[in-house]
């Protein structure tokens, strides 16, 4: 019989840190791939086929036949300073306020800048604001910290921007600080909303008058599918000072680049920058995707993007008017991946995505994405992934699904 090992889960509790223990042992990862035929509604992935191979190897030609040494040596913390350039050359632009590489920190994606900055912000006990629902990988790297996370509910528009100083004052009441709000404001994940103008100026107020900072989720900004773009940013509105913006080559390029960024005040960039440990990110990569950027091939390929998405959008809401009317309404996002949809009453959002696995279809539920346990019965179906020619049927058999829920609940 073999020897139980040294080291078991219980065994190495008291050597483990604070953070490891607040996480546990479980461990995020994106799921395995699904061994059957699925349709695929799930995950915020880029359209495979609008992935732009020519484009990557054309840079990576010019890179390495124009700056191989630089490009396969060592970075810095700051990122690859080609790059920094690029992204604050072209933010300038975005913005519309004035920018430069001192305004830019290079992560590993969207998920690296967003823990890099709280790494910088948060200490244990301190509160947190987080709209609800949001991304649950956000919340997972917010607890991990020892936050105390306070819900702000949303409506169909975004935050209830009138209840983000009533949480301030609760939490000021109990003898806390909220230092940081964190918010999705522009084709918010997984509700689609896109937060207005008068709501973006009254939350920047917010933040000057109690002094709290502003953490900006992009990751879908640029992908407005509407005949107009989104407001401008928290950030640019606020002059590049109250808000980190993070945002991510993930959507707009690959998921498998890992490489994003962070606009904030140069004095928040020296912040973050000192606690990073990893060397900062490739510097071959980097400046593959400061070649794409200074080329334009970037800005043709996200244009080429909002046709793509918008046709698969249009497909996703024909088919849910036709296939699913009977038991879901939605509002229809302006840009993003998602489609959040409200069940009638009576449906459990957990069944409906039980059933419609058995079915082949993955979805998302809605209570897996709300910071406290005020849950609603939503559906999150992410349409970029998804094969155009695919969406009409995986509409059809999650209607399929939800007619089969419905014949065994409550609903009328």
């Amino acid at each position: 019989m073999p020897e139980p090992s040294f080291w078991s889960e219980d065994s190495i509790e008291d050597l483990l840190s604070s953070r490891a223990k607040i996480m546990g042992p479980g461990v995020w990862a994106a799921a395995r791939p699904d061994e059957r035929p699925v349709i695929s509604f799930a995950g915020g992935l880029p359209d495979v086929a609008s992935l732009p191979s020519e484009e990557l190897l054309r840079a990576t030609r010019n890179v390495l036949n124009r700056e191989r040494r630089e490009a396969l040596q060592y970075g810095g913390t700051f990122g690859p300073q080609p790059l920094r350039e690029a992204i604050a050359e072209r933010s300038s632009h975005i913005e519309g306020i004035p920018l430069n590489a001192e305004h830019v920190i290079i992560s590993s994606g969207a998920a690296h800048g967003i823990g890099i900055a709280c790494e910088a912000i948060i200490d244990p006990g301190d509160t947190v604001l987080v709209e609800s629902p949001t991304f649950p990988g956000s919340l997972r790297t917010i607890h991990s910290f020892g936050a105390d996370v306070e819900a702000v509910p949303m409506d169909d528009q975004g935050i209830r921007v009138d209840l983000v100083e009533e949480k301030i004052q609760k939490a000021s009441d109990e003898g806390k600080q909220a230092k940081l709000l964190y918010l999705i404001p522009t084709h918010q994940n997984p509700a689609g909303s896109t937060l207005p103008l008068e709501r973006r100026e009254r939350l920047l107020e917010i933040a000057r008058d109690h002094r709290i900072l502003l953490m900006e989720d992009d990751a879908y900004g640029e992908l407005w599918l509407g005949d107009e773009p989104p407001p401008p940013s928290l950030f640019a509105l606020s002059g590049g000072e109250l808000a980190i913006k993070v945002a991510t080559f993930s959507k707009i390029i690959a998921t498998g680049l890992r490489l994003g960024w962070n606009l904030a005040p140069p004095a928040f960039i020296n912040r973050m920058a000192a606690l990073r440990y990893d060397m900062g990110s490739s510097p071959y990569l980097g400046r593959i995707v400061a070649e794409m950027i200074r080329s334009e091939d970037l800005d043709r390929h996200v244009n080429r993007l909002r046709t793509i998405y918008r046709g698969k959008l249009d497909r996703v809401c024909n088919a849910l008017e036709e296939h699913c009317s009977d038991y879901v309404s939605y509002l229809r996002p302006d840009g993003g991946f998602f489609v959040w949809v409200k069940l009638r009453e009576g449906l459990s959002a957990l069944e409906v995505q039980r059933v419609a696995n058995e079915k082949a279809v993955i979805i998302g539920a809605g209570p897996h994405f709300f910071a406290d346990n005020n849950t609603t019965q939503h559906l999150r179906i992410a349409f970029s992934y998804t094969p155009i020619e695919e969406i009409e049927e995986g509409i059809h058999r999650l209607a399929e699904a939800l007619s089969e829920v419905a014949s065994t609940s409550t609903v009328k």
